[in-house]
Formats: structure tokens, C-alpha cells, sequence
């Protein structure tokens, strides 16, 4: 329920704070006082539209909030309107998308305004009043629960489908690539090592040749290294018989010998081993090339290489399996299409059982707001769609998470005349007393906790009056109810009355609102009889419905 309404800057109001109160709360005023503003501006903080001229003259800005309960915290909505005519919401100070903000209040309160959208003028909501009525909440909830979980096995079923018409070119090029990879079967670092092998085998005679030359020069012609060191050996081994500190360079001359010696032995040894043998080039080149082939296809180096054949393993032991999904995925959505089609079928049996009971109790309750001959309808349809595998009556029908029927209210006001859709009917006042009807039978059922009536007492009177009153009183025992009267008969059984009035103050008006004791509530309702003089005739009246309404 709403506990507070703010109003600052909005149309003639400067600020406003007021507190609302559960049960029958009345507004009255006199005309032009700012009663319609304050519903207003009500309206806007539900949802309803605003523009730029519902900002006070001379302000940038107007705000409008509620202070509200929702789910058990209370909970600030609030609406910002800039001289341009921009809004911004807010909920608990979080500015909020203006389609999240109006799906958060839309089923909070109902306005019922002569040009106010009313959810229960939203056809789309029929079918959710009737189930209400039906109390078929958990078989609701169950073939929701099953929709939903047939549209992702659909969803899935068709992309593996899809997926199945290129899977055997997919699994052929699988195969090809990892056949390819696995015949050639790369190791790491071979390209490294493979790379160093071909350079030298493509150098063998260059190296066979230098490193026979070498040899020469180290150990084998007449001039060598080796044998020159060998003559300085002797030199020296014939001087150190006069000086013997030479031997220590003799032996270093010896050691040099010897190890150049040894060098020329082995590199001898190793070009021996360096036999040129061209399919040893030809076969090192080829492989080093079909490996360089493969980076160049499967990611550039012989890791990633080794890293795509495993993932296409696994895709290709996946695209092996799709069969098998798909066939599972079949028997899932057979079984769920059946729970559907069985769910769906009661959901119709209910809603039809019940669909008289709610249209009887209507019109009852039409005749109790003296309308006598009122027809209301609740009817209920399929649409035919061929593709669907839901059937109803024999047919293919449309169907969705609330099952395969579409509801719609239908409603005669008077006597002869053809049922229309609710949604379609044009007066303001007539269509506040009919959604006061369809109320009065579905509060029950109504999520909605407040109920906010203008122009709920247009043109009736008399007996036609009271009824209205007495269907205002009964609501407001299970609903916050809010409304603007010109009536004594509907503010005589107010459980709180709300006087409007405004006044001048340095050629700026303040619209003033205060809820009213025992005595100024008989001189208000006085009002309503004989205008803004109070007459004792209109004292005596207003009293006498007090009477009448304490029973």
C-alpha cells in the first residue's frame, strides 16, 4: 500500500507532503482546488506519462514520489520532470530505465482515470484474472515451468540440426587434418634440430675439404705446425743441457704438439664419418619442409600444432555423437509436448468451468451498482497455427507459457446491446463503475493493493449512488481505495476524508491538503449537498448519511 505521496513544483503545487492512509480515503475540495493534480501527479509516479507543462511556472523541475510497501520494505519511487519535458525514475535514490520502472509499478496500484491505461484494460491480463479466479496458480506455474523447458530442448534440437547438415563435411576435413598431423607426427624442437642438421649436410664438402687442408697445414706436409714444433722441441731439449730453465717451455712446446697432434687425428676420424649422401639431404629437407607446412597451416609452431590435433579430436568425436544428442533431444521434446498438451488441456477444462462462474458473479454484481441487464463475457479462444504440435479440437493451435488460450472480458452495459471488449469502451465514469464491479469480484485475486478511482460518481445519482458507495466500502476492506467524490452518499462512508483547497499569497497560489475530524467531515459532506454555503438543511443531510452509513 502507499503510505506517502510528495509533490514538489508540479502544476500549481509548491509542496506537498501527504500521508495516505489504508481503507476508503475520499478527496473533496472546491473546483479548481488541485484535486485532479493530485491524482496527477499520483498517476505519473505509477507509471503514467507527464510532460513539461505539469512544471510549476518559474521552476526547473517538478518531483513527484511514493513512499510505498513492496514485498514488506518500504520501498521510495520517484519521478523527476525537467522544464523540457524529460523524466527521469528512480527507485530508493537508484535512477532505474524507464521501462523497468514502469514494469515494477504496473501491478502496485490500478488508476482508474477517464484517460488513464488500467490493468485490468490491458487484455493481456485476462487470462491472469481468470486463473486467479480459477485458483489454478500451481497448474500456472507447472505448464510454465514445461513451456519453458520445451522452448530450450527446441532451441537446442535446432541448432544441433543445423549443425548436423555440415557435420560429415566437417568430419571429413576432421579426419584429413588429424590423418595429416598424425603422419607426419612432429616432435617439439625438431624444426630447431632438423634445421642445424640440414645446414650441415648442405656444407659436407665444403667441410670435407677445409678440414683436409687443415690437416695438411697442422700435421702432414713438410712445413706443418706440427713439425716445425717438433724441430723447436729438439732446439730447445739440445739447449737446456747449458740452461735448464728452458725445460718448462720445451714441455709446454711438447704439450702444444701433442694436443695439435690429437686434433688432426680427430678431425680426420670426423670427416671420415661426413660421407656426402644426398638422400640424407633430400630426406632431412623434406621433412623439415612438411613440418614448416603444418605450422604454417595449424597455428606456427609445433606446440599449437600438437594443441589443434587434440581439439579436433574432440570435435570430431563430438560431431560422432551428434546423432545420438539429436535422437535423445527427439525423445526429450515428445515428452514434453505430451506433459504440454495434457497440462494445457486441463488449464482449458478449468478456465472454461470457471469462466461462467466469474461472468455470473460480474453481472451480479452489476446489478448491484444499478445496472441492471449488464452482460459481461469472459471468452476464450485458440488461434490456428499450422506448424504448431500443439493441438486443440483437432487443430494446430498457438500456444505459449500460459497455455493455448487467449482470454478476453466482453461486456454489454445495457440491455440490447451487443458484448464489446472492455478494452473498447470510451466514458470515463461508465468504465470506473464497471472496473469497480469486476474489482469488487476479483479483489481476492488482484495482485494490486491500492485502487485509485477519478470520476468514479459521473453521472449517477440516487440509488445508483448508494450502490457505488456501498461497492467502494466493501473494496476498501481488503484494498487501499482512493477517490475523488462529488457525492455525500460515497464520502458519508470514508474512512478517512482528504478537504482540498488553495490559496493567494503574493500572487503565488499553495494548494493546501488535510484530512478532516468528525465535525469538519459533516460540514464537507454538507457541501456536497448545497455548495460552498452550508445551510442547516444540507447539516441535516450530510448527518443523516453518516447515520446511514454506521449502520
Amino acid at each position: 500500500m502507499i503510505q506517502r505521496l510528495f509533490i514538489k513544483n508540479f502544476a500549481i503545487i509548491n509542496e506537498l507532503s501527504l500521508p495516505l492512509k489504508n481503507g476508503l480515503t475520499v478527496i473533496t475540495g472546491e473546483t479548481g482546488a488541485g484535486k485532479s493534480i493530485i491524482l496527477k501527479s499520483l498517476g505519473i509516479t505509477l507509471g503514467a506519462n507527464g510532460d513539461k507543462m505539469d512544471v510549476r511556472s518559474g521552476e526547473g523541475k517538478a518531483i513527484v514520489e511514493v513512499e510505498l510497501t513492496i514485498d514488506g520494505q518500504e520501498t521510495i519511487m520517484r519521478r523527476l520532470i525537467s522544464k523540457g519535458g524529460r523524466i527521469r525514475s528512480f527507485i530508493d535514490d537508484e535512477p532505474i530505465a524507464e521501462q523497468i520502472y514502469r514494469d515494477t509499478v504496473s501491478t502496485l496500484a490500478d488508476f482508474h482515470g477517464q484517460h488513464e491505461q488500467q490493468y485490468i484494460m490491458n487484455a493481456a491480463t485476462h487470462i491472469d484474472f481468470l486463473d486467479r479466479f480459477c485458483d489454478s496458480d500451481n497448474l500456472v506455474q507447472t505448464i510454465q515451468a514445461t513451456y519453458l523447458d520445451l522452448v530450450q530442448t527446441m532451441k537446442e534440437l535446432d541448432l544441433l540440426i543445423e549443425r548436423q547438415k555440415g557435420a560429415e563435411n566437417q568430419k571429413e576435413l576432421l579426419q584429413f587434418q588429424i590423418q595429416e598431423i598424425q603422419s607426419i607426427d612432429p616432435q617439439i624442437d625438431e624444426d630447431i634440430n632438423l634445421g642445424k642438421e640440414f645446414k650441415r649436410l648442405n656444407h659436407v664438402e665444403e667441410l670435407v675439404s677445409t678440414v683436409q687442408r687443415l690437416n695438411q697445414s697442422l700435421t702432414e706436409n713438410d712445413h706443418s705446425i706440427y713439425r716445425q714444433l717438433a724441430s723447436a722441441v729438439n732446439e730447445l731439449n739440445r739447449l737446456s743441457k747449458y740452461d735448464d730453465t728452458l725445460n718448462p717451455y720445451m714441455e709446454s712446446i711438447q704439450q702444444a704438439s701433442v694436443t695439435i697432434q690429437d686434433a688432426s687425428s680427430d678431425l680426420i676420424q670426423h670427416i671420415d664419418s661426413l660421407e656426402l649422401d644426398p638422400s640424407q639431404l633430400q630426406e632431412v629437407e623434406e621433412r623439415l619442409q612438411a613440418i614448416e607446412s603444418l605450422k604454417r597451416k595449424y597455428g606456427g609452431s609445433i606446440e599449437l600444432v600438437q594443441n589443434y590435433i587434440q581439439e579436433s579430436k574432440i570435435e570430431l568425436e563430438e560431431l560422432s555423437g551428434i546423432d545420438i544428442s539429436i535422437s535423445n533431444l527427439e525423445e526429450e521434446k515428445t515428452h514434453l509436448i505430451n506433459r504440454y498438451q495434457k497440462l494445457a488441456d486441463e488449464l482449458n477444462s478449468v478456465r472454461d468451468k470457471y469462466s461462467t462462474k466469474i461472468a455470473t458473479e460480474i453481472e451480479d454484481e452489476m446489478v448491484q451498482l444499478n445496472m441492471p441487464g449488464a452482460k459481461f463475457e469472459v471468452r476464450m479462444d485458440q488461434k490456428f497455427e499450422k506448424s504448431s504440435a500443439i493441438i486443440f479440437d483437432g487443430n494446430p493451435v498457438r500456444y505459449g507459457s500460459k497455455g493455448y488460450d487467449q482470454v478476453e472480458f466482453f461486456l454489454s452495459a445495457n440491455p440490447g446491446e451487443v458484448p464489446k471488449p472492455i478494452t473498447k469502451i470510451a466514458s470515463g465514469g461508465e468504465v470506473s463503475r464497471i472496473m469497480l464491479g469486476i474489482k469488487s469480484v476479483l479483489k481476492k485475486y488482484d495482485p494490486v493493493e491500492t485502487l485509485i478511482f477519478d470520476e468514479i460518481d459521473s453521472g449517477i445519482s440516487g440509488q445508483a449512488a448508494e450502490k457505488v458507495s456501498e461497492a467502494l466500502e466493501k473494496l476498501s476492506t481488503d484494498k487501499q481505495v482512493i477517490c475523488i467524490t462529488h457525492l455525500p452518499q460515497i464520502a458519508s462512508r470514508a474512512d478517512h476524508h482528504l478537504y482540498i483547497d488553495k490559496t493567494m499569497k503574493e500572487d503565488k497560489t499553495s494548494v493546501n491538503a488535510r484530512y478532516l475530524n468528525h465535525e469538519e467531515k459533516l460540514t464537507a459532506i454538507a457541501k456536497l449537498f448545497s455548495g460552498d454555503s452550508v445551510t442547516k438543511e444540507g447539516i441535516t443531510s450530510a448527518q443523516q448519511f453518516m447515520d446511514q452509513a454506521r449502520g
